[in-house]
């Protein structure tokens, strides 16, 4: 009975079930938020976190079952194309779903931490004017997030990218009142921009090279053999390009700092992104392009060597940070930077279990933040109480001129901010206000007189006199 009521929960027409309420149910939930909003009808605090909440669990119940009864099939993968967008020739542009054991990994974790988080927001955020926003943006993120690991194809995977992308920039500057969660939010926003256009590059490139752009017949997951055919130098420029959409998606070096910035939003929002989902992303891009990784040594050597600068000079500036938050998002981006390390080296499966604990630890650590202090006395008296004794590092050992140096450096996070700004921000800076300087109009002939009228000078006043100042005697009435 057992086996026959499992056979039939992880059949294709049951996991076709499950795989559309979890990519529909978070949007349908901000949907909703939305047109009741233009309606006219304002929700209370109560009834927006009952919606947004019922929907983002319901699509996480749905994807922890299509995640397990994916495992439980003999293959461990599902593959299906939902809808044919277009036909040209031998080409075709496929809305389609792919679950293996790695994006089964990646919907379980996001189905553990988006629930817990709306729960712990909607106390959080009590009377905040962006509340309703809050929510609609989480359910955004949530649709991305399951698109992005669920899609069949790097296509879909794309449209996953932008929502989560989006959704993060525009919860960095959630209090758009202060201009500096704006300004971070553009400069969180434009390092996407970056990121995102390094993934079209591998997009075009992989059609170009491979014919197609399915997860399961053209990277080599279903046959380790079928990447091969894309040759050394197709899996170097594809490799590349997916490698700088990674660094601009987790933090990786030389664009680290941009995550202090994206501290400007809520604590929740910096826990889902900058600890849990978006952080990660770019490594789950990497774990899924491993046959191109594995089949191009300078791939391979730039994957190791990104992820291991990152590692130390991310964990560097994070000791030396005075906020919680600071530190926690340095310290994400140096695990990411191991991660890389990890998938230069070819461990994947290490990766993957890294990646698994990793977003599920950051989350609690985010979420704590505003209680660090109270945390850190409470374990002191719980321990018996005493003085603080630093624990022992390995820069100890070095000379103490050479020392203070590193620690100089850590606080400027090794200057990579300010050369990113003189090499990139203010050239592109300088040529956009270059292209939008006004220009001069073009005097019109039919308006001849009414331009030479304007052009006259007016009379000048006469400076008032002191007969003129004096005050003037008032008469009495004849």
């Amino acid at each position: 009975m057992i086996d026959t009521l499992t056979s039939l929960l992880s059949s294709q027409p049951a996991l076709h079930v499950l795989a559309e309420m979890t990519l529909l149910l978070p949007a349908a939930g901000s949907l909703v938020l939305i047109l009741l909003n233009v309606s006219g009808i304002q929700l209370p605090e109560r009834w927006v976190s009952i919606v947004s909440g019922t929907s983002v669990s319901a699509a996480a119940i749905a994807g922890l079952l299509l995640a397990l009864f994916t495992m439980l099939r003999p293959t461990q993968d599902f593959h299906e194309v939902i809808w044919t967008m277009y036909r040209v020739g031998d080409y075709h542009l496929d809305v389609s779903i792919y679950v293996d054991p790695l994006s089964a990994m990646l919907t379980a974790l996001g189905a553990a931490v988006i629930p817990v988080l709306c729960r712990y927001s909607a106390r959080y955020l009590h009377n905040e004017p962006g509340y309703l926003r809050f929510f609609v943006l989480i359910g955004v993120a949530a649709t991305g997030f399951f698109w992005f690991v669920l899609g069949g194809s790097v296509d879909m995977a794309f449209f996953g990218w932008e929502l989560l992308g989006l959704s993060s920039a525009l919860l960095v500057a959630f209090f758009w009142e202060r201009p500096e969660t704006v300004m971070a939010s553009g400069r969180v926003y434009a390092t996407y921009r970056v990121a995102d256009i390094a993934l079209l590059c591998g997009v075009v490139g992989l059609h170009h090279y491979a014919g197609d752009s399915s997860w399961a017949t053209v990277l080599g997951v279903g046959d380790s053999e079928h990447a091969l055919h894309l040759g050394n130098f197709g899996a170097t420029v594809l490799g590349l390009a997916f490698l700088v959409a990674a660094m601009g998606k987790s933090a990786q070096f030389p664009v680290t700092g941009y995550v202090l910035r994206a501290m400007e939003g809520p604590t929740p929002s910096s826990a889902l992104f900058y600890g849990t989902l978006s952080i990660h992303a770019g490594v789950y891009l990497l774990l899924r392009v491993e046959p191109l990784v594995a089949h191009s040594p300078t791939v391979r050597i730039a994957v190791f060597s990104i992820g291991l600068l990152t590692a130390i000079t991310a964990s560097m500036s994070a000791r030396v940070r005075a906020d919680a938050k600071g530190t926690l998002a340095l310290s994400a981006a140096a695990q990411t930077g191991l991660m890389l390390v990890e998938i230069g080296l070819g461990w994947t499966e290490l990766a993957k279990w890294h990646l698994l604990a990793h977003g599920l630890l950051r989350l609690a650590q985010f979420l704590r933040s505003p209680s660090w202090l109270q945390d850190a006395a409470e374990r002191r008296s719980a321990l018996g109480g005493g003085s603080y004794r630093a624990s022992f590092h390995a820069e100890q050992l070095l000379p103490e001129r050479l020392r203070n140096g590193l620690y100089a450096a850590a606080l400027s996070r090794f200057g990579l901010d300010a050369f990113i700004d003189r090499l990139f921000t203010r050239p592109l800076a300088w040529i956009a206000q270059l292209v939008s300087k006004p220009r001069p109009r073009l005097r019109e002939q039919s308006s001849g007189a009414r331009i030479a009228s304007r052009l006259v000078t007016p009379p000048m006043r006469k400076k008032p006199t002191a007969a003129s100042l004096r005050p003037r005697k008032l008469e009495g009435p004849r």
